[in-house]
């Protein structure tokens, strides 16, 4: 593996667990294998190595939700929410789950002009969007509004998963109501 793409994915894997702020230059440096001196070369600074992490998290969750997505026949606005929430279920079921890494940026970085509560935004916007033209393939009627609930509820699956509530039972049926 080339050594960028190492210090990106060591970088990624320490800031989702530990936070941007508590994951020190040192600490990333030697996760990787390398030196403060080659982070920096690579991504100028830390500021640089988050923004960089950041968009590779959004490559890999797009690619994801994609790749889930393909493995079903779609054919109706149900289909599409029904397997957007199950991605979700399983992503945040998963080992290893520690919340959005963008829902922990904007945290982390409240000022909204901040670079990565920049990022955070413009994933999030992408998911919106995404979800938008899933629900025009299939020609769902108030593609938009459709879309927009379905992303508002997921985000809420997301956070109450993150704050521990993962005995919640969810209502799809419920969940499909609301987007009508």
């Amino acid at each position: 593996m080339e050594l960028r793409a190492l210090i990106l994915q060591k970088s990624y894997e320490l800031f989702y667990k530990n936070g941007f702020h508590e994951s020190g230059v040192e600490l990333l440096a030697k996760q990787a294998g390398t030196t403060k001196r080659t982070l920096y070369a690579h991504f100028g600074n830390k500021e640089g190595l988050i923004e960089a992490v950041l968009n590779y998290r959004h490559q890999m969750f797009m690619a994801q939700l994609s790749n889930y997505l393909d493995r079903f026949e779609i054919k109706a606005a149900a289909d599409v929410a029904t397997c957007y929430l199950a991605f979700l279920k399983e992503w945040t079921s998963s080992e290893g789950f520690y919340g959005c890494m963008f829902i922990n940026a904007c945290a982390e970085y409240s000022d909204a002009r901040s670079a990565p509560h920049q990022i955070a935004k413009q994933h999030k916007t992408e998911v919106r969007r995404w979800l938008f033209e899933q629900f025009e393939v299939v020609g769902a009627k108030h593609a938009q509004q459709q879309s927009d609930t379905l992303f508002v509820f997921g985000e809420g699956v997301i956070v109450t998963a993150q704050t521990g509530q993962k005995s919640l039972k969810l209502n799809n049926e419920l969940c499909m109501s609301l987007m009508k």
